[in-house]
């Protein structure tokens, strides 16, 4: 399976550094640092995405016959939690997205660090496999931690502008969010063919039920239980596809990761269009947290 032309991969990471910088521009030091230290939020997150997912992922394979490729794949897609596109869905939504900027930050961290660690454990490498784990925390400073950090001393020198070009960012993140989906779809669909029928139920069923597990542990907001379903359901393939490609090289592990790539993204947008015109949170519930 070749990997996807280097200008889709590109748009993707165009994409989250914008939405980072977006959201760090948009509120404030005390809003994040606040998120962060909800320990019951982040414990339930934390939760859902190292224990419950990883768990139905595994009785999934059990119940349903997928080559050993095929379920390599699908069981990383389940230890790697969250994923970089959920920030937009966080937005679609009308989602807390502070929460979404706080769980993309822990979870990634976490995927990063302990998704390699478990796929040397319990999958032997391919044929001359290297594991790219520099290259993945080289990904979490470039993409994740260096964005926010820029928004925040931005906004620190300019905070009455600063809300102002995070709007205007944000729509950009919007704009470049959907070439980047459209444009990666033409190489995502024929995995969906060679992955077979029970590939494809076990991606929709995974994904269904870590919708119900994040709603469910997202707390009484409706805002957070959005980005909590969201964020457990969209696993994190950018951390999936290069493990996959060096790790396993050669092998067809990264099918079902693209696959997984091509189903979630519309289910979550249309779950997120849903979810956004239907379900909101009363006045009270979204008072905004104090800097």
């Amino acid at each position: 399976m070749d990997n996807l032309p280097a200008y889709v991969k590109i748009l993707s990471e165009v994409f989250v550094v914008v939405y980072m910088l977006s959201v760090a521009l948009e509120t404030t030091h005390g809003q994040i640092v606040a998120t962060l230290r909800d320990c019951c939020l982040m414990g339930y997150a934390l939760l859902a995405n190292l224990i419950i997912v990883p768990v139905l992922g595994v009785i999934f394979t059990r119940l349903l016959d997928l080559p050993l490729e095929m379920r390599t794949g699908f069981l990383m897609l389940a230890f790697a939690p969250s994923g970089l596109f959920a920030l937009q869905f966080a937005r679609v939504s009308q989602g807390n997205r502070v929460l979404a900027v706080g769980l993309l930050v822990v979870l990634t961290i976490v995927a990063v660090v302990v998704t390699p660690v478990l796929i040397v454990l319990f999958f032997p490498p391919g044929q001359g496999g290297k594991m790219p784990f520099a290259w993945l925390m080289f990904l979490l400073l470039l993409l994740v931690v260096a964005p926010l950090l820029v928004g925040r001393v931005w906004q620190q020198r300019a905070p009455a502008a600063a809300p102002k070009l995070g709007r205007l960012l944000g729509v950009l993140s919007i704009v470049i969010f959907i070439i980047a989906a459209l444009t990666a779809g033409k190489y995502k669909m024929p995995t969906l063919k060679s992955i077979g029928m029970d590939g494809i139920v076990a991606i929709i069923a995974l994904i269904l039920c870590a919708w119900a597990v994040g709603w469910l542990l997202g707390g009484p907001e409706i805002s957070n239980r959005k980005v909590m379903a969201i964020s457990t359901s969209m696993r994190h393939v950018g951390v999936c596809f290069p493990i996959a490609a060096n790790y396993f090289h050669g092998t067809d592990v990264v099918v079902p990761i693209l696959a997984f790539s091509g189903i979630s993204i519309p289910m979550n947008m249309l779950f997120a269009l849903i979810t956004g015109r239907m379900l909101r949170d009363t006045e009270v519930s979204t008072r905004p947290v104090e800097a």
